[in-house]
């Protein structure tokens, strides 16, 4: 029985043939290549799960220092990170092709984001779990799964998950410009401009995983929260069990859908610049074509 990921229902309700290039592991290892915002999101990732694990980091001596740091060897590859040494040399020359100024324009990106998030970050939480891979049975055909990025269990014993984005917010204007100019030192004042505001309940990847850690932990789910790390940004949703039961009922529609696909369609649109997959889809080349849509995509993605 396969698994389905949120990440992955999203890809095919964009486009069934990105999806199905996704799920052939040639095809992808062939054409699906590291971007500096894959490079810059997985290694604050890391330095988020770990700054936030009691074992390597103790909330006494969580600093922003030392968060900077984890995010630092996690770009590198070193400390706690060695294992991952030469996958992320290998992503690092992908995204850069050795052009230092850029990759470290994006790595100061990245610790300025770190800084702005520690100000108002709760030091002393100890998370359920994180960065932890998680599966929930459906139906007879259909497992959903996923790795979210944090699990934290509140006060009044209900449950809160956190999801951490390095990306634009929704309903961003898209653009693509070159790679970020060194950010300006922080400012004290930017401490303070953190924003958190509610979310619709139709976003698909927040209420999958609450559905996942609602069954899972058989507990409440009490909010969702998207943590956008670049734009001082926390969007959240409170889901009821009228909205985790409407989307149960949705994400097992898109699954029998892919399950009975024998096609995979390609679905030209906005995104196909930035698609991995675009030098072999004839349809999506012929979409950018038709629209003057640039020849090398820039840095940053439309969403």
């Amino acid at each position: 029985m396969p698994t389905f990921y949120p990440t992955q229902i999203q890809t095919y309700l964009q486009c069934p043939r990105k999806y199905a290039f996704g799920k052939d592991r040639d095809v992808k290892a062939k054409y699906a290549k590291a971007s500096p915002h894959m490079v810059l999101g997985n290694a604050a990732h890391d330095a988020l799960q770990n700054f936030f694990d009691v074992g390597r980091v103790p909330p006494a001596e969580r600093t922003v220092e030392r968060l900077q740091d984890l995010f630092r060897d996690a770009w590198a590859g070193r400390g706690l990170f060695a294992r991952n040494r030469y996958k992320q040399r290998e992503a690092r020359e992908q995204a850069f092709a050795g052009d230092s100024a850029a990759e470290a324009a994006w790595g100061r990106k990245g610790l300025d984001m770190l800084w702005r998030f520690f100000q108002t970050a709760d030091r002393t939480a100890v998370p359920l779990t994180a960065e932890q891979f998680h599966e929930i049975w459906l139906t007879e055909h259909v497992t959903l799964g996923g790795k979210i990025d944090r699990i934290d269990r509140r006060p009044d014993g209900t449950l809160e998950v956190i999801d951490y984005k390095t990306g634009k917010p929704p309903r961003t204007a898209p653009g693509a410009p070159a790679p970020p100019a060194a950010p300006s030192a922080p400012r004290a004042e930017d401490a303070s401009r953190r924003v958190s505001r509610a979310l619709g309940t139709d976003d698909l990847q927040l209420a999958a995983y609450a559905l996942l850690v609602t069954k899972k932990f058989r507990g409440r789910v009490a909010r969702c929260t998207y943590v956008f790390l670049n734009d001082d940004l926390d969007l959240w949703f409170e889901p009821t069990e009228a909205d985790l039961a409407a989307k149960e009922a949705e994400i097992v529609g898109h699954c029998e859908r892919i399950l009975a696909d024998r096609t995979f369609a390609p679905s030209p649109n906005a995104l196909c610049p930035w698609c991995d997959y675009r030098a072999i889809c004839p349809e999506g080349e012929e979409w950018c074509r038709s629209r003057g849509a640039q020849t090398e995509p820039g840095d940053e993605i439309p969403f």
